[in-house]
């Protein structure tokens, strides 16, 4: 991945971000949701960008991805006046799985530990 592509990324990211934060999405659904933008993956002809999206609140996840989905031509709109791109790429919205992941993995492992300090306790005795 070349330079360039990688500071799309991230201006793309900090606009989107932005956006969410101070944009004035009128959307009902998407008033007082902490959602993170976690990072963007452009194409190499920079035509299409993945946005992940980090949402606080594992129950509200469903509703909120539909809400950024409707809201993305807003969204790109508000991007092309925060960005000097000559094409903003059309934005497509997923969830980051790679928290869930780390979660998941964190949790593994605290049990992993918690079964090994009990089995040093009773190998003590």
């Amino acid at each position: 991945m070349t330079t360039r592509v990688q500071r799309i990324e991230e201006t793309l990211r900090r606009a989107i971000a932005d956006t969410l934060l101070f944009g004035g999405l009128r959307d009902p659904r998407l008033q007082g949701t902490d959602v993170g933008v976690t990072g963007v993956k452009v194409t190499p002809d920079l035509l299409q960008a993945r946005v992940f999206v980090d949402i606080i609140d594992p129950k509200r996840s469903a509703p909120i991805l539909k809400a950024l989905r409707a809201a993305t031509p807003v969204i790109r709109a508000e991007v092309a006046k925060r960005v000097q791109l000559r094409r903003v790429p059309q934005i497509t919205f997923e969830q980051d799985a790679a928290i869930e992941r780390g979660l998941r993995i964190e949790a593994v492992l605290a049990e992993i530990k918690a079964e090994d300090s009990s089995r040093d306790d009773d190998a003590s005795e």
